[in-house]
């Protein structure tokens, strides 16, 4: 170690960077030269594409069901609201609506779709209800000109 020494007795960095710069590009060198590791192989399940039914799945994977159909089918009950309280004319009222406007999460549901598959939505929950209290209180008393239950 005394060749690493300089006349006043310090150690000369210069060799011990070079050194270390040395192993570094060998050891990069080595990692680039190794052959890739092979794919693994795919079953036949794994061609299978079953988009699950829940709502993390539609929520993160948004092109799984994005179906108009699937998105926009008839919804004759909401889940989560009770219509009781509402005669014929008016839960028909309440369900049009429901059925043509769509939710604002960004799921592509109607209100109704989006109630029935996802009912932790905190989208679509208050705008039914408002809906709801609107139609119960006769703020909405027609829809003519809006979705129609399909038949």
């Amino acid at each position: 170690m005394s060749s690493l020494k300089d006349s006043r007795g310090r150690v000369s960095w210069i060799p011990l960077l070079a050194v270390a710069g040395l192993l570094a590009g060998l050891s990069a060198a080595w990692w680039y030269s190794r052959p890739p590791r092979p794919k693994p192989v795919a079953s036949a399940e794994d061609d299978r594409i079953i988009p699950p039914d829940d709502a993390i799945h539609r929520r993160f994977h948004p092109g799984a069901d994005d179906s108009t159909a699937i998105k926009t089918r008839w919804v004759d009950e909401v889940p989560g609201f009770d219509l009781a309280g509402l005669d014929s004319a008016r839960r028909e009222i309440f369900v049009r609506f429901a059925n043509a406007e769509r939710c604002t999460c960004g799921c592509g549901y109607t209100l109704a779709a989006c109630r029935a598959f996802d009912s932790s939505c905190e989208v679509s929950a208050p705008r039914v209800q408002s809906l709801l209290d609107s139609v119960r209180a006769g703020r909405v008393r027609s829809a003519k000109g809006i979705r129609t239950r399909p038949g």
